[in-house]
């Protein structure tokens, strides 16, 4: 019974090998899930570094046998959290190395053969030489070169999934004899049967328009977006060919402080507010003009409001006889500090005449809903003879509201909300005729 125990292969024995020959400085994997949330799961690479020898806790057993092994991962991350559990242990091994992690013994118990209730119980380490692995281990991994075998039953999908283990093809080598295999048909490929239904059947119309998508010399693009902090998303913004793409770029929460510095190439700062508390805040705008715009741009109108934690920031700018008004209302600030801000605004725009006006930004008031500050809202665009250009089935955040409005008295405008790969809210832009 014991020696048929023995020979059972690892297949049967839930990957628990009976003989494991261990070799400093060699590749193995691990055999089992031992911490996947810290990395450490079946098929895990990593490279043995040194074996503690002791004794199993059984009566009559004075075997020396190894009890731990140490092991690299290629991650540096992976197996962090289980080195700060077992860090006394690590201590009592004399290991000081920060990136070797104690693989310790584990118990599985499997049937000795399907015709007996028989239960054996091997107690091993969970790990498997890896210098050479089947296609289906290392499925999970990657390497910078690759030796494949190649044999005459080897499929098309196990085919690609080898070579597809390696970085780069000059890592890649093949050793057999290449059968190609046969090519994939309608009839024995299901999924180039569901790629060629998704191409006939069910193409995804891409709807979002790009300020990149309309720019042209006739127009010139303002984009506005609550950016939730400019001081940590600056280098996306600044090489996102969305933003540059646009004429005028406008930002509020920009959570700045008046030493930042935030150049972008081919952009002046024209108009700023700052945090004014030593600690950064949700407080700040900016706005950027492109350096050929300049001197077609003259500053109307700023001004900021705040008192305590609640803060509201009006700018109106002036180019080819039009207005463009950027908007931020914290959202507890009363919608009568706003409201009095945009009629100044507008009033220098008249008193200019200036008839066609862009009101856009981050109001803070969900459109279409029933609140009294949306029908104060309305109101008063409807006063000014200004409509929402907005599609108002779309949302702005991703809080599912639609917050971030765009107002004009031009209806010829074209105006839309894309998406944002650093902020909740989404950026809105306008398309204005030179």
């Amino acid at each position: 019974m014991l020696s048929q125990a023995q020979k059972l292969q690892h297949k049967k024995t839930q990957n628990m090998q009976y003989l494991l020959k261990l070799c400093v400085e060699t590749k193995y994997i691990v055999s089992h899930n031992i911490a996947v949330p810290d990395g450490i799961s079946n098929g895990s690479p990593c490279i043995l570094k040194k074996v503690i020898y002791g004794q199993l806790c059984e009566k009559n057993s004075r075997e020396r046998i190894p009890i731990r092994a140490y092991v690299q991962f290629e991650k540096e991350s992976t197996g962090e959290k289980t080195r700060q559990r077992l860090q006394n242990i690590i201590k009592a091994d004399g290991i000081t190395e920060k990136n070797w992690t104690p693989i310790q013994r584990i118990c599985r118990s499997f049937s000795l053969n399907e015709n007996t209730h028989i239960q054996v119980t091997r107690n091993q380490l969970p790990l498997l030489p890896s210098n050479a692995q089947t296609i289906h281990c290392s499925q999970s991994c990657t390497y910078d070169n690759i030796l494949v075998f190649l044999n005459k039953t080897l499929s098309r999908k196990l085919l690609y999934t080898a070579c597809s283990r390696v970085t780069s093809l000059s890592g890649l080598y093949l050793s057999g004899i290449y059968k190609k295999p046969a090519r994939a048909t309608l009839e024995n490929d299901p999924s180039l049967r569901e790629m060629t239904r998704m191409r006939n059947e069910a193409q995804l119309q891409f709807s979002l328009i790009f300020p990149e998508d309309v720019k042209n010399k006739d127009n010139t693009v303002v984009l506005f977006h609550n950016v939730r902090s400019l001081n940590l998303h600056f280098e996306n913004i600044s090489c996102d060919p969305t933003f540059i793409a646009s004429d005028v770029i406008m930002l509020a929460e920009t959570w700045s402080k008046p030493e930042d510095k935030y150049d972008i190439n081919n952009f002046t700062i024209i108009s700023r507010t700052d945090c004014k508390s030593p600690k950064r805040k949700a407080f700040g705008t900016l706005v950027y003009v492109k350096n050929y715009l300049l001197p077609h741009v003259n500053i109307l109108f700023q001004n900021e409001s705040i008192s305590g934690t609640n803060h509201s920031t009006v700018v109106a700018l002036t180019m080819f006889s039009k207005t463009v008004i950027m908007v931020y209302k914290s959202p507890k600030t009363a919608w009568n500090v706003l409201k009095q801000q945009l009629q100044q605004a507008i009033t220098k725009s008249l008193e200019n005449h200036i008839y066609d006006i862009t009101i856009m930004g981050d109001f803070n008031i969900k459109y279409q809903v029933s609140d009294p500050n949306y029908t104060n809202l309305k109101s008063f665009m409807t006063e000014a003879n200004c409509s929402m250009l907005l599609d108002a089935t779309k949302v702005s955040t991703d809080h599912s509201s639609l917050i971030d409005l765009c107002f004009s008295t031009n209806t010829l405008n074209n105006a839309d909300i894309f998406e944002s790969v650093t902020s909740d809210h989404k950026p809105i832009w306008i398309e204005l005729g030179m």
